[in-house]
């Protein structure tokens, strides 16, 4: 498993996904296996093999999941900061036809720089969404809560091990 590196005041951290799932819990597994990643490729694309100081980077999330947001927490600790900003119409990636809600992501700098990385559309299945909308209206059976369980650990397990281009779109912004 691939690692993410950032300087937290100049020290180099070495941050493993094993770290941001004991942080979480297991709440939703899926969102964090996604953030994580999402994260390493704006790094990435932003800074190359360089480590950037977290205090310099911002999130523009279009998720207002848990799971996104201790993403992104745990790596940059944007919300912390008050840098950290969730803009559930933000008009890339809407992929869920029950409610506005993007899987795109925004990571800027204090220098100017941004990527917005967003999920490809096809990576969550149809049900994932039903499951959504049956959560929050209080209608999720126990079965449908175990496949539901299932299935974000499933994709979690599935955004890791894809390769970068086959899960995400990365555009940079300036």
């Amino acid at each position: 498993m691939s690692v993410i590196k950032i300087k937290d005041r100049g020290e180099l951290l070495t941050l493993q996904f094993s770290e941001l799932r004991n942080y979480h819990g297991n709440l939703a597994l899926m969102a964090i296996g996604v953030g994580f990643r999402v994260v390493q490729a704006a790094l990435a694309e932003l800074y190359n093999e360089e480590a950037p100081e977290r205090s310099s980077l911002s999130v523009r999330s279009g998720h207002a999941g848990p799971g996104f947001r201790d993403a992104f927490e745990y790596i940059t600790r944007a919300v912390t900061r008050e840098a950290y900003t969730v803009d559930v119409n933000y008009p890339a990636a809407q992929y869920d036809p029950y409610r506005p809600q993007s899987y795109a992501y925004v990571i800027s700098d204090l220098q100017g720089a941004s990527v917005e990385v967003s999920l490809k559309p096809n990576f969550l299945p149809a049900v994932f969404y039903e499951y959504l909308k049956k959560g929050r209206e209080g209608t999720m059976t126990e079965e449908d809560k175990a496949a539901n369980t299932q299935l974000k650990a499933d994709l979690c397990k599935k955004a890791l091990s894809l390769p970068q281009s086959e899960l995400l779109e990365v555009k940079r912004l300036s």
